[in-house]
């Protein structure tokens, strides 16, 4: 694909790590920025050979904001199941990772036809819906649309969740203590990630690209929190930094040293 190096994505994880190699349904939501066309199909094919692995409660999927449109896939019944929200994008049900790269990066091959009710990919020697009688292509189009829009209202309608395990706020006095002995800066043993923790509660998760030149900054608000007995902090969105030790806390799996001041 000619226009591949230009493609950039927009990922959210739910129930899955940031490399979707595991699943679960405590893992936090994971937000992905500036994500190339190569590694949202690794993303996906990372999902797909865990997806026969994936239990209940766990319902992973990965919500994809392209250029020209949005779109989400969900692992069930041990496959990727593909939703497009894009007016100019035929493609979904179940397909293959190389079939969603096509349909999100706008290339999607003819041979790929709506699948949202038969329960598995096309075959190259399957009939799509050209080849089939006007009255069946009518019927399997109601299907489609009945599919779509029953799965629209259960979107807008399903009840909040949230990732972020059970946690109790601290009070006002040890909160600010807590907040004072952790503001800090902390890197991740490489050096390529670092979080910046302020004194009134002020985060910045900073990614490093090559030369140590900023490649991406996020920017948090938390609250001193107890989980699971052990001190943390929780962020406005919903994920939660554990603080091991006053030198070493935890988010997203990653760890982090205090520098020294």
């Amino acid at each position: 694909m000619s226009t591949n190096h230009v493609l950039l994505f927009q990922i959210s994880l739910r129930h899955l790590s940031s490399d979707a190699k595991k699943a679960g349904a405590t893992l936090p939501e994971v937000q992905l920025n500036h994500v190339s066309l190569k590694q949202l199909r690794t993303l996906l094919e990372s999902a797909s050979a865990i997806a026969g692995t994936v239990v209940y409660p766990a319902e992973p999927e990965l919500r994809i904001t392209a250029p020209h449109g949005k779109f989400v896939v969900q692992i069930k019944a041990g496959k990727l199941n593909f939703i497009s929200w894009s007016s100019t994008t035929k493609v979904g049900g179940v397909i293959s990772p190389a079939q969603i790269i096509a349909a999100v990066s706008g290339e999607e091959p003819e041979e790929v036809v709506y699948a949202a009710k038969s329960g598995s990919a096309p075959s190259s020697g399957g009939a799509s819906l050209g080849s089939l009688s006007p009255k069946l292509n009518m019927i399997m189009m109601i299907v489609a649309i009945v599919a779509v829009n029953s799965f629209t209202l259960w979107w807008i309608t399903r009840p909040a969740k949230t990732l972020t395990p059970k946690f109790t706020l601290l009070a006002p006095e040890p909160a600010e203590r807590l907040l004072t002995d952790v503001a800090g800066v902390y890197e991740t043993r490489g050096g390529e990630r670092r979080l910046e923790i302020a004194r009134n509660g002020g985060v910045q998760r900073i990614k490093f690209g090559k030369e140590r030149t900023v490649a991406q900054k996020q920017t948090y608000t938390v609250q001193a929190a107890l989980a699971a007995g052990q001190n943390a902090l929780v962020t406005d969105r919903k994920s939660l930094i554990t603080i091991k030790d006053p030198s070493t806390i935890v988010l997203f799996g990653d760890t982090y040293q205090r520098l020294p001041r």
